[in-house]
């Protein structure tokens, strides 16, 4: 009890973390390629690095009791499910990360995705949790190289962090709350993936969608409720709380956005939430796989659409 008690807390401070650090993959890419800001991308390196650091020190201290995520391979279904992820994030205006921040600030159009991952999930045969594995078969399988994994990815969030405040003539301090805030995030969820990974609000409302019983515990239920209530707390007592009432069109895309990423992360599986902070710092070659892909999906309309104004004034 005591222990399920310490996820539901980490889970609620992981929602409050999430709302004041954007780890929205469609926001990031927006920003670094129309206004040629890269704290998004920051941010969500620094993340992926400290869950990387985090995850692969337990899998070597605590191989008993720690999940990784099983190797599924790569394939056409990683990559088709990762493309429909973006093309769904795109859609809805935000990717299962983003969609938390949104619902926490009051957009309540983000309602009808979580109602879209949810259709899509009733269709889908593939099960989130069934891509779990213990750490110590993987511990087995990897030797010393947790230990190996650990120094890079922590190398690697110390060198972006380095370069994030060289990058900052104004706002310096702002910059590094930012980044802290992240890599607090990346160690809270790696903390929750390492022991319970299906806890997630995409595998709670397929679990829901299917009336799985077996699938359902309260746990993972009231965990995905501790991290919209901590997001939304964050929100409040961070003075961005701006509640707005629900526009057609804007629901209307959330549902069909909803409905996609559902669809996508049933073939992956997983949504951006899982492959950013279980999946790559699990080491899968799956998950880079569809991790990258998903940055492909997402940026490349976003830069296209991003030069053609410019060749529109400039004219034949």
């Amino acid at each position: 009890m005591a222990f399920d008690l310490l996820l539901l807390g980490l889970a609620f401070a992981l929602g409050a973390c999430l709302s004041h650090t954007s780890l929205c993959l469609v926001a990031a890419l927006q920003a670094a390629l129309v206004g040629r800001r890269l704290q998004g991308l920051w941010t969500q390196l620094i993340a992926l690095c400290t869950a990387g650091a985090v995850l692969t020190l337990l899998a070597a201290a605590l191989p008993a009791v720690v999940h990784l995520p099983a190797e599924r391979g790569v394939s056409l279904a990683v990559i088709g499910g990762a493309a429909i992820l973006g093309v769904g994030a795109l859609v809805n205006g935000g990717c299962y990360l983003g969609s938390i921040l949104y619902l926490g600030r009051g957009r309540s159009d983000f309602l009808f995705t979580l109602a879209g991952i949810a259709a899509a999930s009733r269709l889908a045969p593939t099960s989130y949790w069934r891509s779990m594995q213990p750490g110590d078969t993987v511990r087995s399988l990897m030797g010393d190289a947790p230990y190996l994994a650990a120094a890079v990815f922590a190398s690697v969030a110390a060198l972006v962090v380095a370069l994030a405040l060289a990058g900052a003539v104004d706002g310096r301090r702002t910059r590094a709350r930012t980044l802290a805030v992240a890599a607090l995030t990346g160690t809270i969820a790696a903390l929750l993936y390492a022991r319970h990974p299906h806890w997630t609000y995409g595998s709670v409302l397929e679990s829901l969608a299917h009336a799985d019983v077996r699938a359902i515990d309260w746990v993972a239920n009231a965990a995905a409720v501790a991290l919209f209530a901590g997001a939304l707390t964050g929100s409040r007592l961070g003075g961005d709380w701006q509640p707005r009432r629900p526009s057609l069109v804007q629901s209307l895309r959330c549902l069909a956005g909803g409905a996609l990423m559902g669809t996508g992360a049933a073939l992956i599986p997983g949504g951006n939430d899982l492959l950013l902070l279980w999946a790559v710092p699990g080491l899968t070659a799956y998950g880079l796989v569809a991790f990258a892909t998903l940055l492909v999906t997402i940026g490349l309309p976003i830069a296209v659409a991003a030069r053609l104004p410019a060749r529109r004034a400039s004219g034949p």
